[in-house]
């Protein structure tokens, strides 16, 4: 380009940077943001929020922030896209109280959260297990949540074995018009099987098989492995007979399920006729 006398433009370096970031090359990407402003090409917010995104993915916020600083001494407002980015990094090196400063921040600033922000901090919050402030925030939200809103707070709801909110969780999301899926559901489900609750685990998991949902061998795996932890291992094994009249076909990983439980409680004959057969499908 350069050799045919083509002058690389704006769009030109963002696009090449964009590139380098993605396959990791970051050395390459900051040495085209220092040639573009050698040749008076002034980088711009896109610019400046590509290099903000990937340091921050990089646990490098120190650097992030010196890129913000410049881009502000340039008169380069950040968006909202940019403080995401900080409070995401700021999340993923567990500083999860500075990215709640960033959010309020940008609450006071002309610049409104947006659903992405919200996303952000409740999973932060989730992870350090401060459920009841990612709950809090939840219902302060000032946007519609998505779905990923609902899966960070169902999976830290059913590990923390909040399982009664975690439900009243599904149900407000079906109240919002959106129809959870599979993978909420096996949350919720599974949830339900480690704390002992596996009649109410069955009675959503047979919900799911009546509304013809694309129910996979993992949901069934959690309501397997929930009835082993209870014990019932004949309705365990009946479960796996059904998969294929419900057009799920078996997986490796639900025979060991209930091969290991059945060995652990010395019922060896009938583990050993479940290898056999998994031995016979090619799964093992």
């Amino acid at each position: 380009m350069i050799t045919k006398g083509i002058s690389p433009t704006l769009v030109t370096f963002n696009s090449l940077i964009h590139g380098f970031c993605i396959v990791g090359r970051f050395k390459e990407a900051f040495g085209l943001f220092r040639e573009m402003v050698l040749k008076n090409i002034n980088p711009d917010i896109y610019t400046f929020s590509i290099l903000v995104d990937v340091l921050c993915k990089e646990g490098k916020i120190k650097e992030a922030k010196n890129v913000i600083a410049v881009m502000m001494k340039e008169g380069v407002e950040p968006t909202v896209v940019t403080y995401n980015s900080l409070m995401d990094g700021y999340c993923l090196v567990n500083e999860v109280n500075k990215a709640k400063h960033v959010f309020n921040i940008i609450g006071k600033m002309e610049v409104m959260p947006i659903v992405n922000s919200y996303n952000i901090i409740i999973n932060g919050l989730c992870k350090i297990k401060m459920v009841d402030e990612a709950l809090n925030l939840f219902t302060e939200m000032h946007c519609k949540p998505s779905t990923v809103t609902y899966t960070s707070l169902l999976h830290a709801l059913c590990k923390n074995h909040y399982v009664d909110k975690a439900i009243a969780l599904v149900n407000n999301l079906k109240n919002q018009g959106i129809q959870p899926d599979i993978q909420t559901y096996n949350t919720l489900i599974d949830g339900l099987c480690k704390q002992r609750r596996l009649k109410d685990a069955q009675l959503i998991f047979q919900d799911l098989l009546t509304k013809g949902y694309n129910v996979t061998p993992w949901t069934y795996n959690i309501i397997i492995n929930g009835l082993c932890l209870e014990g019932l291992f004949d309705e365990a094994m009946t479960l796996l007979s059904k998969m294929e009249d419900n057009g799920c076909i078996p997986d490796a990983v639900n025979y060991q399920t209930i091969i290991h439980a059945l060995f652990e409680k010395d019922q060896n004959e009938k583990a050993e006729k479940l290898l056999h057969e998994m031995i016979a499908r090619g799964l093992l």
